[in-house]
């Protein structure tokens, strides 16, 4: 789910345009005058009310928000705005906001630069749709002549202001040599610069106090408003390309993990369906998104000199295939090929390729150098052989365990016939990364199928360990369920598309091979399972928990040298608030007193006058760990990662964010409900926590259950004859209760001031952190996940 105060740059201008007409319409009806129009409305009841899934969403936002719901909704015509203004300056008494001022000149200088940009470059433009824009951008220039004699010392400065820092932000979209800013410079609109978005009062005017209705502008009709608002949008949607394009780049180089990489690559897919939600239904009036979009690339094209259409003997279409770059910008040519594939699927059929039907892709020949129709022809063969691939999940395989958008946007494809714009975003993105990783593309495949066969192992490893060895809070229910998982990792290593009755696709693994979001996404679901599953175990047993509390007793009162690595590793990954109560307790007091906590007992059941038969824990079981990895919702604002250092001074690094910082981030974000994240940095900050928890993630907690088990075996068995003879040989009766031999070992010291145990305990903890206290490190790495330790006071 994305965060709610992420919109579009198009939303944005959109917001400006609404909260004009609001201010005018709110501010005059307060001291008297209606427009015609809006009369009409307020009296006939006309306003346009919320209703099915919006009115639910605005009814779900107000139920979350101390701020009151939205009233009704009313449409401002464009030709009132003048009379409004007129009649609000004749109001000596009414005073024009700083943010009005700032809110109309964005406004006018975001309309006015597309216009004039499309007239410098000589593109042909329709007379009514162009006067349509102009009357509308006239109406804004003279509202905005009207009101500012009324305003402030301090506005008239801004107004100032705004020019200068408009003028240099396009002088600076111009000659700036930013690859990532403007490596789509041909779509490139005005837009504010850093300096502006951060001057002091830039923020939009409000309707009047008590006015509880919602204002917006008069929907724009024309096609050039179209081409303003498209043009917004393929600013967002190619910037959030380039950031794919840099999230598979250090996946190349190793930087990045997959499943990270995966799940904020198919995040960013989404993000851009949704931004374009904004704008699809404005295009049916002009032809429909495609029509326009098909317009939208020929002015490109105009625009950087070329012809549209093209004839050549090697070409069987009038595509000028010399604008391929451009085509790949506006994404025509990834539409022209899935709409060519809408006409080849048929019902319960999966469409077969043949090899060699378009010619062979390969993955070592230099792109750079071929020319625009044999990029296309690249395009082609990728994108032909990986449609079967997704046909045959979707008509022949229940169940597969994820879907990107990609699969998605095919399915929806398959049922409707129709080519939905996030499919065509996400069928560009499919090559691009190709091109990115060229011959090492089945890695990604290569990272998940080492990891399923990690992952099955572990499985049989749980049922061998605890073979014989059972507790109530583990029934044999929790078993069918890994059981079941087991079943899943080995079904996907098997390849459900390849091993059908009729096998559908053309080699085994070919999809996950040729997909490293697909890939990826398998990955990141199958260690997600698993975390659960092991976090699980080690709540039911306590092992992990009540180990951690002997090894912090015996560190804090400085009875071993030897660290203990693994159990390190998920103190720092996890946090000790999982295991402790408060602070990290440093005193044998509040040691024995916060192991106490999450056994759930009291300090008396482990001394002489513990009853007979008495339950060493409580009813509701012992405080497990819990709530480990944040869901992704929450990963970027709650994330316990952050970064440091500059990526283009090859100094970045990724650690982990101070606990007291976190505490006031959530009441930040909270205050600050006008913060706008632009879409390709809430993709980067996405990426950077993922990447933080892949760790987490990863680490098998099944092993270090069985590690800290092996543990306490090993400390029982050193202990045993001095705990026979302070607790009678009936301190433990069965093997379940392992875990309390930690509480017997730090009462004595409390409860008797005898530190016997307890040095005996270190003794035994040394010996085996020394021989088996990096296990779970070890499979780490045999996987290709190296752990390198380096304390706090190295550091």
């Amino acid at each position: 789910m994305l965060p709610p105060n992420l919109v579009s740059t198009y939303q944005q201008y959109k917001n400006d345009t609404d909260s004009v007409a609001g201010w005018l319409a709110s501010t005059a009806k307060a001291v008297g005058y209606l427009p015609s129009s809006l009369a009409q409305q307020l009296a006939k009841g006309t306003s346009a009310r919320l209703k099915g899934k919006a009115r639910a969403e605005a009814k779900k936002q107000a139920s979350s928000s101390t701020e009151p719901a939205p009233g009704n909704r009313y449409i401002i015509k464009i030709s009132d705005f003048v009379p409004l203004a007129e009649f609000i300056a004749s109001k000596p008494d009414i005073s024009i906001p700083n943010s009005l001022l700032a809110t109309l000149r964005r406004v006018i200088v975001a309309r006015g630069g597309f216009n004039e940009k499309l007239a410098n470059e000589g593109a042909s433009a329709d007379e009514r749709s162009d006067a349509k824009h102009g009357y509308f951008l006239s109406v804004l220039r003279k509202v905005h002549e009207i009101l500012i004699p009324k305003t402030s010392t301090t506005a008239s400065s801004l107004a100032i202001l705004t020019d200068k820092l408009y003028a240099d932000a396009e002088a600076e979209a111009e000659t700036t040599g930013d690859d990532f800013s403007n490596r789509f410079a041909g779509l490139k609109l005005y837009e504010p610069s850093e300096d502006f978005l951060n001057a002091p009062d830039i923020e939009r005017p409000k309707v009047h106090e008590g006015d509880s209705g919602t204002y917006e502008s008069e929907p724009p009709s024309s096609l050039e408003d179209l081409y303003i608002a498209l043009t917004m949008l393929m600013n967002d949607l190619n910037k959030i390309r380039s950031r794919t394009e840099w999230i598979w780049t250090n996946y190349r180089d190793g930087f990045f993990d997959l499943a990270a990489c995966a799940v904020t690559t198919n995040t960013a897919i989404d993000l851009a369906r949704k931004l374009m939600e904004d704008v699809v239904p404005m295009f049916d009036s002009h032809g429909g998104l495609w029509e326009v979009m098909n317009r939208y690339h020929i002015i490109q094209v105009m625009m950087k000199g070329y012809q549209p259409f093209g004839l050549s003997s090697d070409v069987k279409d009038n595509f000028n295939y010399d604008t391929y770059d451009i085509a790949s910008n506006t994404y025509i040519l990834t539409y022209r090929l899935l709409e060519a594939f809408t006409r080849v699927v048929q019902p319960r059929v999966v469409p077969l390729y043949k090899e060699g039907m378009y010619g062979y892709y390969d993955p070592q020949s230099d792109r750079d150098s071929k020319s625009g129709y044999q990029k296309f022809e690249e395009d082609r063969v990728l994108h032909m052989q990986f449609f079967t691939e997704l046909m045959a999940v979707e008509r022949a395989v229940r169940d597969y365990p994820v879907e990107d958008e990609f699969l998605r946007g095919i399915k929806e494809l398959a049922s409707t016939k129709e080519v939905p714009f996030y499919l065509v975003f996400a069928a560009q993105i499919f090559p691009d990364i190709h091109y990115i990783l060229r011959e090492n593309v089945d890695r990604g495949f290569d990272t998940l199928e080492m990891n399923l066969r990690f992952l099955d192992r572990e499985i049989e490893e749980h049922f061998k360990f605890h073979k014989d060895l059972k507790i109530g809070n583990w029934g044999a229910g929790n078993d069918k369920i890994v059981r079941h998982l087991q079943a899943r990792i080995q079904w996907m290593l098997a390849d459900p598309v390849y091993r059908e009755p009729v096998p559908t696709s053309m080699e085994p693994h070919l999809l996950l091979k040729m997909s490293p979001v697909l890939s990826g996404l398998v990955l990141y679901h199958f260690r997600s399972s698993m975390w659960e599953m092991g976090i699980a175990l080690a709540d039911a047993w306590g092992s992990i928990t009540y180990s951690s509390h002997l090894y912090n007793a015996l560190q804090s009162q400085r009875l071993m040298s030897d660290r203990w690595s693994d159990m390190d590793m998920v103190r720092t990954l996890i946090g000790d608030s999982r295991f402790f109560v408060g602070d990290t307790p440093d005193t044998l007091d509040e040691c024995f007193k916060k192991f106490c906590l999450p056994v759930g007992t009291t300090a008396a059941a482990f001394t002489k006058k513990r009853r007979q038969n008495l339950p060493l824990t409580s009813r509701s079981g012992p405080r497990g760990i819990k709530d480990g990895a944040p869901h992704i919702a929450k990963v970027v604002d709650l994330s316990l990662w952050e970064t440091e250092g500059s990526e283009e001074e090859g100094t970045l690094i990724l650690g982990q964010a101070d606990p007291e910082k976190l505490k006031s981030k959530p009441k930040s974000r909270k205050a600050n409900k006008s913060l706008v994240l632009p879409p390709e940095e809430l993709i980067r900050a996405l990426m950077f926590a993922l990447q933080g928890e892949s760790l987490e993630l990863t680490l098998p907690y099944t092993a270090m259950h069985r590690e800290c088990w092996e543990l306490l075996r090993a400390v029982r068995k050193h202990c045993d004859p001095l705990l026979r003879q302070i607790f009678t040989p009936a301190y433990m009766e069965r093997e379940t209760e392992l875990p309390f031999v930690v509480g017997y070992i730090l009462s004595t010291p409390v409860e008797r001031k005898d530190m016997r145990l307890l040095v005996e305990a270190a003794i035994a903890v040394t010996e085996f952190v020394r021989s088996d206290g990096s296990t779970v490190s070890n499979l780490l790495e045999s996987i290709g996940v190296p752990v390198i330790f380096k304390r706090e006071e190295e550091a």
